[in-house]
């Protein structure tokens, strides 16, 4: 008698998936569950999902020591025999010389399936990712040969617009600039930069003008959208009078690759004062209320510088 080929794949495993579809209607309408005593439903069913456990999955193997102890009841053949013909009702044995059920072979190949698509979403995943590595690397060293040091945990994207910023100035022409670059530190989160001078010998750094390294960054960034020159100093030096030379370089720093600079600076600049006067209105509510109660509070004016 030739014996079928076997239901499932040699290396179909689904160990470590703790699910597996019991198909109630299949189940409580068949002749397993209409004839088998509780004994030997029990048996059945816990060798169903020993098979699926199993590789190949939906097989057990053809060997009752085995079978006692995968049906849980340890090494009482005595009992296994009585139960083994209604426990393994539908198991069916093939060509590799083990037990498969039809049903459960049959639900393993879909399991299956989608395992190995899952596998090969994440073998993707980790070659996008390395890829992603990759090119991050090589923005930083971009970067950092102009002299912008981003933080470690910029996002990506914002590393791209640093690089198009200020690597991909279309009013180079290919000669250095006679004042050295300004090194900008860009904070993931905030936007916020930490800006310092190059090393150098004292000589070089007494030639360096941070007013004029501020605005001919801010004039680049600016003319870049189309601005005039003769505007983009103004809004600089308006920026600059109104909120500092450090605000307006964090400003300028923040609206890299922005298509539209001045609107970003703008709101930015709109934002940190709502929320500076929402901090003194919560101040001067604070210290109202202890007035009120009697109860000495913080003074106003150091709740206004801690806000």
């Amino acid at each position: 008698m030739t014996l079928p080929d076997p239901m499932t794949p040699a290396d179909c495993d689904l160990r470590g998936l703790e699910y597996m579809p019991l198909l109630g209607q299949r189940l409580f309408g068949s002749d397993f569950n209409g004839m088998a005593s509780d004994s030997e439903w029990r048996a059945g069913l816990t060798l169903w999902w020993a098979a699926w456990t199993q590789c190949p999955a939906g097989s057990l193997p053809d060997d009752d020591a085995a079978l006692c102890r995968l049906a849980d009841l340890g090494k009482d053949l005595k009992t296994w025999k009585k139960l083994k013909a209604r426990a393994l009702h539908g198991f069916v044995k093939c060509s590799d010389g083990r037990l498969y059920h039809p049903t459960l072979a049959e639900q393993a190949l879909v399991a299956w399936e989608k395992r190995q698509q899952d596998r090969e979403a994440r073998s993707g995943n980790a070659d996008r990712k390395a890829k992603e590595r990759a090119a991050r690397a090589e923005m930083f060293d971009q970067l950092k040969a102009v002299g912008v040091t981003p933080a470690w945990n910029t996002k990506t994207a914002d590393l791209r617009d640093l690089v198009t910023a200020h690597c991909h100035d279309p009013t180079r022409t290919g000669h250095e600039h006679v004042t050295r670059p300004v090194t900008v530190t860009v904070t993931a989160k905030t936007g916020r930069d930490v800006s310092s001078v190059p090393i150098g010998t004292d000589s070089e750094l007494s030639k360096i003008d941070p007013g004029k390294v501020l605005f001919d960054a801010g004039v680049a960034l600016l003319t870049g959208t189309g601005l005039t020159e003769r505007k983009a100093r103004g809004l600089i030096a308006k920026w600059r009078n109104e909120n500092g030379e450090g605000w307006t370089r964090e400003a300028l720093a923040s609206a890299a690759g922005k298509s539209d600079p001045v609107s970003w600076i703008e709101g930015r600049r709109r934002a940190q004062t709502a929320d500076a006067d929402e901090a003194r209105a919560a101040s001067h509510a604070t210290a109202e209320r202890y007035r009120r109660m009697g109860i000495p509070g913080p003074p106003v004016q150091a709740a206004e510088g801690m806000a």
